[in-house]
């Protein structure tokens, strides 16, 4: 009778001991987690070319936001306040969800001559989601022209852009007779801007991945830059490997691999917006509505920076997640077309479509 007392209790005992050590262990994770969380939103403050890794770490917010609403839910389960910490995390950088997700907004308003609409769309060549669709080229085109059809904007900003002739009259057919760009051999991504408004200034800026007209609309001139900011150069076996990593499964070195090529391409961005776009707003005379692919995610240093001095339509006018990468991994807000706070937001939506591995973004504002 002793000893079967004696084991009941040590067996009450040790079961105490594994409750209060897998608690232990869950606010480590906890604590982990929450600190990667603040860690990914200082993105905007400390500079790539000082500390990279809070860089890479920016591109994982929104997934830390996530696990850290789980560790909510299983500490709320447990009935413990450690729950707090998560909480705190998410509160301390509340800031930063309106950039992921919006409610309400409006999504498109009538046109009207005091108002510009624009369109900015990396078509990724017009050929599908990728190369084993079997979309063609001319049939993402006609695709495309239904779009423009229906949405009706003033400029259409394109990434990787490439047309034939043909092509190039189906915009014109609508109304789009003034074109500019960087294609041909000086460009692997072609931008280009297709415009119903009259030209009166164009450039290219430094790379051959931006380009800029000035319009006029309703008496008031506007700059509209196109842009295609470096590519991470993620090719087939780098999205393996990362769709792997995801699993739990892959090799250090092809990891190693990935994270070279962030280092690098997030600097870069830095470097574009320090020495090609922030120049251009400030030399401009005009109201300047930069559109384009970004290739960065809204907690990014480059994005930051640049809402420091444009705005966002999205988070202004937008609704829902606004993922605009929809390609193999990972599905982001990489596409904007900010603007100069003179403008104002009227509406912004995307269009869904699988004619490319992105997908349209259309804003219209009043000047």
């Amino acid at each position: 009778m002793i000893f079967e007392i004696f084991f009941v209790s040590l067996h009450h005992y040790k079961n105490i001991d594994m409750k209060k050590f897998f608690r232990f262990i869950i606010l480590i994770v906890n604590l982990v987690f929450a600190g990667l969380l603040l860690l990914s939103s200082w993105a905007g403050v400390v500079s790539p070319h000082r500390f990279v890794w809070i860089s890479i770490l920016s591109y994982a917010f929104f997934p830390l936001l996530l696990c850290n609403v789980v560790f909510i839910i299983i500490w709320l389960c447990m009935s413990r306040w450690q729950f707090l910490i998560s909480v705190a995390a998410i509160l301390l950088r509340y800031s930063f969800l309106p950039l992921f997700f919006q409610v309400g907004g409006t999504l498109d308003v009538e046109p009207a001559e005091e108002n510009i609409k624009i369109l900015s769309f990396n078509c990724h060549g017009f050929e599908g989601l990728d190369s084993d669709t079997l979309m063609t080229r001319d049939s993402g085109v006609c695709m495309f022209m239904e779009i423009l059809d229906r949405e009706q904007p003033d400029v259409v900003c394109m990434q990787e852009c490439f047309l034939s002739r043909s092509n190039v009259e189906a915009f014109e057919e609508r109304g789009y007779v003034h074109h500019f760009g960087v294609h041909g051999a000086r460009a692997n991504s072609p931008t280009i801007i297709h415009s119903r408004l009259k030209f009166y200034n164009v450039n290219t800026i430094d790379q051959v991945s931006k380009c800029y007209v000035d319009v006029s609309k309703n008496n008031r001139m506007v700059r509209i830059c196109c842009v295609h900011l470096d590519s991470y150069q993620l090719d087939d076996n780098d999205l393996e490997s990362l769709s792997n990593l995801s699993h739990a499964k892959g090799d250090r070195k092809a990891a190693h691999e990935i994270i070279g090529k962030f280092k690098e391409t997030s600097r870069k961005h830095q470097d574009e917006w320090d020495m090609d776009l922030k120049p251009m707003i400030e030399n401009s005379d005009h109201p300047v509505i930069i559109a384009g692919d970004y290739n960065d995610t809204p907690a990014s240093y480059l994005y930051q920076r640049a809402t420091k001095v444009l705005k966002d339509p999205y988070v202004e006018q937008g609704r829902g997640f606004g993922t605009t990468y929809h390609g193999p991994y990972p599905a982001y807000r990489i596409d904007y077309i900010l603007h100069s706070p003179e403008l104002e937001a009227l509406s912004y939506h995307r269009v869904k479509t699988n004619i490319s591995d992105h997908y349209p973004i259309v804003a219209q504002f009043k000047i």
